[in-house]
């Protein structure tokens, strides 16, 4: 099995988009959103870094399939459990209602 190297600029590349994302990620929260869009938005971005740390960082770009299988099946898992947690939390009676409703 051979191992692919990674440029140098690659790393910086991501590097400055991890920064402008934690930036991105600072700016959203002074926005006026609802709570829901905050919370929305922070995963969109969380989930981005996230990728580009795995993909580039962890070398999960260039590995085997069988590492792209456990990456598919965390995923998947979690999935599963962000699906039950708010299936949970929906199904409670006590919600805040949402003003002008």
């Amino acid at each position: 099995m051979s191992t692919k190297i990674v440029p140098v600029n690659t790393y910086i590349v991501v590097l400055v988009m991890l920064l402008a994302l934690t930036v991105l990620t600072v700016a959203v929260s002074f926005v006026p959103l609802p709570p829901v869009g905050h919370v929305a938005a922070g995963l969109t971005i969380a989930t981005l870094k996230a990728t580009l740390v795995v993909l580039i960082f962890m070398h999960a770009l260039h590995s085997p399939r069988v590492t792209w299988c456990v990456i598919v099946a965390s995923i998947a898992w979690l999935l599963i459990l962000f699906s039950l947690t708010y299936t949970d939390y929906l199904t409670r009676g006590d919600l805040p209602q949402m003003p002008g409703h």
